[in-house]
């Protein structure tokens, strides 16, 4: 039942000690939003500057990559063609959250106004967060890399599957899963270290993998430099039971948090029945900022444990985020590979 009416003060009651209550209020593993929010300058200027309203969409120029010539011999009169750009157009996803607060609620029981203020506050961020990690997920598996496998360099570390556009690597070669996923990329000309969101089947296999060191009769840490995997409780795809991952170049995922501007002022007040909107910094360590919008109505809350004439402030808070990747001229072209143990 809502309200916390379980919680009024009609009998002798306490409350539960903090670890006890850890179970309850579990959370899934984030990797991929919080990856995300560490890269936000993905364009200059700084696209979410350029964004002063939340239907206006937002263009991305970028420079075309140009084709070789063909030419083996010198001209006099010689000419050249031109280089090209394109655009992307970016948008924005949003996720909202609501609570209410009573003011006379809370005289009836055992929590305190200002923990149960703290709390709904924390559930509110922690549900936006949720949301917003299985988003990023399903868009790295929706934006993942589509060619065909004649358009696939494999060099020998598996097999391109057409149907699931996935590399997948030989059950016997799982133990090597990092330095195919890193040979795969640079015979498709990705240089650099990784990043790898992985499924809580192929983690345990990566854990065990890397404390194999020099001391081991089979040293396979050594594969892990510049191989970031970070374990993600969201199912990526499917089709793969033995354990996958989406890698991609380190630090190109991009999360674009956005700000009404009226927030960002900060218009009117909380404690009326306009109320306030402004802006509330993650305090949970995500480089990410909410909008808040708050508004106080009288209300009768004598049905739900309260009284009949009582103050509610209502609440509403979200989070704006747009996914952004390096956009490629070829189509179903991706810098994210989906890369299974088949």
């Amino acid at each position: 039942m809502a309200n916390y009416a379980t919680a009024a003060l009609l009998t002798a009651q306490t409350k539960l000690a903090t670890k006890y209550n850890e179970a309850e209020l579990r959370r899934k593993l984030r990797p991929a939003v919080q990856m995300a929010l560490q890269n936000s300058d993905y364009s200059i200027p700084d696209a979410n500057s350029q964004k002063v309203a939340e239907q206006r969409p937002v263009e991305v120029h970028y420079k075309l990559k140009k084709a070789p010539g063909s030419s083996t011999t010198k001209a006099a009169r010689h000419t050249g063609s031109k280089g090209d750009s394109k655009k992307l157009t970016l948008s924005w996803n949003r996720w909202t959250e609501t609570f209410s607060f009573s003011r006379k609620l809370l005289f009836n029981k055992v929590f305190g106004a200002q923990e149960i203020f703290n709390h709904e506050i924390e559930q509110a961020i922690m549900n936006l967060q949720d949301r917003a990690e299985t988003a990023a997920v399903a868009y790295l598996v929706a934006n993942r890399n589509q060619l065909l496998a004649a358009s696939i360099e494999t060099n020998g570390t598996g097999t391109w599957d057409d149907t699931n556009k996935a590399l997948e690597i030989a059950a016997g070669d799982i133990n090597y899963f990092p330095q195919l996923a890193k040979t795969f990329m640079w015979g498709n000309h990705y240089r650099g270290s990784l990043d790898a969101i992985v499924d809580l089947r192929l983690m345990p296999i990566l854990e065990r993998v890397r404390n194999q060191g020099a001391g081991n009769a089979t040293n396979t840490s050594f594969q892990f430099d510049g191989f970031n995997a970070v374990p993600t409780t969201d199912d990526i795809l499917a089709a793969y039971t033995g354990g996958q991952a989406l890698v991609m170049p380190q630090g190109i995922f991009s999360g674009l948090n956005w700000n009404d501007p009226l927030n960002r002022q900060v218009f009117g007040r909380d404690n009326d029945y306009v109320g306030m909107l402004t802006t509330m910094r993650d305090p949970f360590g995500l480089n990410a900022a909410y909008d808040v919008s708050v508004y106080t109505d009288r209300a009768d809350t004598s049905g739900i444990d309260g009284h009949v004439q009582d103050i509610m402030d209502e609440y509403e808070i979200s989070l704006c985020i747009g996914w952004a990747l390096p956009p490629l001229s070829t189509a179903n072209d991706s810098v994210v590979h989906l890369i299974a143990n088949a």
